[in-house]
C-alpha cells in the first residue's frame, strides 16, 4: 500500500501535545517520522523513575499506565505519550554530546522536514538554528513552533496552552454561565488546535518545494493560531465594543446547553437551530405555554434562560439513552456527551472500526484511538502504535546514517545509545 507522503523522512524533535501531535498527522499519511531522543532528558513527559508506589496519589497521571502500573519502562506506558506515538520511530541521540550532535546532523542531512516546538531559542542553543541546517540541507523543511512567534517583545515568554490561551484572550470566554472566567477549569485549546494547522501547513510547504525545489522555514506560531479561531470576537470588541459573554455551554445564536438526565452524571447536549426544531422540542416536552415561549429566535433568545430550565426538568426525568432517542426521532439535533468509557463502549464508534487494536511488548494489547479523518482514494497509515525508547537505534544509525558495525557498538558501549531512558 503507498500513502501520500511515502518517502519522507521528518527529524521528530517535538514535546508534550502540540508538536507530537502534528508529526502524528504526517506519519498517518506515511511519512517516516523519527522521533530524536536522549536519554539524558525526559522528553515523553514520564520519567524512569516513576514507580507504581510514586503515581498511587496522584489523581488522573496515575491512571494512565495500564492497570495503573508504570513497569520498568514507565516513558514506553503512558497514555501521555502513547496517543500520539503511532507509526513513529525512535533513536537515542544525546544532543549535548558531540557524538548525538554529530549524529543528528547527518539525519538532517539526508530529511525532508524537522519539526520542533521547544522554546524559542533552543535549537540555537543547541547549534541547530534554522539557518545552519538550512544551509547544509537546502531542501530541508524547518517547521518550528513557537507559541508567540520568534521575533516581537513577547516572543521569549515561557508556557503552556492554558498561559497562552489567556494572552489571546480565549480564557476570558471559558467559564460556567453566569460564573467567572476561570470558573471551567484550564484550557488546553492551543495544544488541541496546533497539530492540524502544523501538518497542514508542512504539506504546504512540501507543495511548494515541488515547484521550486527548495525546503525553508515555517514559523508557526501557536497562539495566533488560536486567536485565528476567536476571529469574530476580536473583531467584535474592535469594531462594537463589546466584551465576550461567558456563555458556558450555551451558544449565542441558537437554543443550546447540556442537560443532566436521570442517569447519574450523564448528561445531554441539545440544539435548536430552526423553528421547525423548536416545534418538535415544544410537541415532545409539552405545553402551549412552552411552545410559545420560543416561538421564533427573538423569543427563544430572549426567553432563553427560562426555556432551558423547562428543557432541564423534562431531561431530568428520563435516562440519557431515552432523551437522545426521542429528540433524534423528530429530528431535533442531540447527543449524550461522552465519557472515556462511553466512546469505548459506543456502537456507532464500533461499527465505524475507529478503535485500532494493537499490541506492543512494553504495553501490551490495547484498543487505540482512530483517525481523525477518512479519504477516499487511500487509507491511512496505523503501524506499530508506539516506538519503545531507542527501539530504532539499529535502524537508524546503520541503515540510514551508514554507521559501520564498529561505530554502532562503540556507541552503546559507551553509554551514548541505549534502548533505556534514565532522566
Amino acid at each position: 500500500m503507498s500513502y501520500p507522503l511515502e518517502g519522507i523522512r521528518v527529524v521528530d524533535l517535538t514535546v508534550v501535545w502540540s508538536g507530537p501531535g502534528a508529526t502524528a498527522m504526517l506519519g498517518d499519511l506515511g511519512a517516516e517520522v523519527i522521533r530524536v531522543e536522549g536519554n539524558n532528558r525526559v522528553s515523553r513527559q514520564v520519567s524512569a523513575k516513576t514507580t507504581k508506589e510514586s503515581i498511587a496519589q496522584t489523581g488522573y497521571h496515575g491512571g494512565t499506565y495500564p492497570e495503573k502500573d508504570p513497569g520498568e519502562r514507565p516513558y514506553d506506558r503512558t497514555a501521555l505519550f502513547n496517543w500520539h506515538s503511532r507509526n513513529k520511530l525512535s533513536a537515542c541521540m544525546n544532543l549535548d554530546t558531540a557524538e548525538g550532535h554529530a549524529a543528528v546532523i547527518e539525519l538532517i542531512k539526508v530529511s525532508d522536514v524537522l519539526v520542533e516546538n521547544n522554546s524559542n531559542g533552543t535549537l540555537e542553543k543547541l547549534g541547530l538554528g534554522h539557518e545552519r541546517l538550512l544551509e547544509l540541507n537546502p531542501r530541508l523543511i524547518v517547521a518550528r513552533m513557537p507559541p508567540l512567534g520568534m521575533a516581537g517583545p513577547m516572543s521569549d515568554y515561557l508556557g503552556y496552552g492554558p498561559n497562552f490561551n489567556s494572552l489571546v484572550g480565549i480564557a476570558a470566554m471559558d467559564g460556567y454561565e453566569g460564573e467567572e472566567a476561570d470558573s471551567a477549569g484550564e484550557n488546553y485549546h492551543m495544544d488541541e488546535a496546533a497539530p492540524a494547522g502544523l501538518a497542514f501547513a508542512v504539506m504546504a510547504a512540501l507543495l511548494d518545494r515541488e515547484h521550486t525545489g527548495v525546503g525553508g522555514l515555517v514559523e508557526f506560531a501557536q497562539a495566533e493560531n488560536v486567536m485565528a479561531e476567536i476571529g469574530e470576537f476580536v473583531l467584535d470588541a474592535q469594531v462594537n465594543g463589546r466584551v465576550p459573554e461567558i456563555l458556558g455551554n450555551s451558544d449565542p445564536h441558537v437554543l443550546q446547553d447540556v442537560y443532566l438526565s436521570a442517569d447519574e452524571d450523564r448528561w445531554v447536549a441539545i440544539s435548536v437551530r430552526s423553528d421547525r426544531e423548536w416545534t418538535a422540542l415544544a410537541s415532545v416536552i409539552g405545553g402551549d405555554e412552552l411552545a410559545e415561549m420560543g416561538a421564533d429566535t427573538v423569543a427563544r433568545r430572549t426567553n432563553s434562560a427560562s426555556i432551558r430550565d423547562r428543557i432541564a426538568k423534562w431531561a431530568r426525568s428520563m435516562s440519557a439513552s431515552e432523551v437522545v432517542s426521542v429528540l433524534q426521532e423528530c429530528a431535533v439535533p442531540a447527543g449524550e456527551v461522552m465519557s472515556e468509557t462511553g466512546l469505548l463502549e459506543d456502537r456507532h464508534l464500533r461499527e465505524r472500526d475507529w478503535f485500532q487494536e494493537r499490541s506492543h511488548p512494553s504495553v501490551g494489547t490495547y484498543r487505540y484511538p482512530g483517525h481523525p479523518w477518512r479519504v477516499e482514494g487511500f487509507d491511512l497509515a496505523f503501524g506499530r502504535v508506539l516506538p519503545g525508547f531507542g527501539e530504532d537505534n539499529e535502524y537508524v544509525y546503520k541503515k540510514i546514517l551508514g554507521y559501520s558495525d564498529e561505530k554502532y557498538a562503540d556507541l552503546e558501549n559507551s553509554g551514548l545509545v541505549t534502548d533505556h531512558q534514565i532522566a
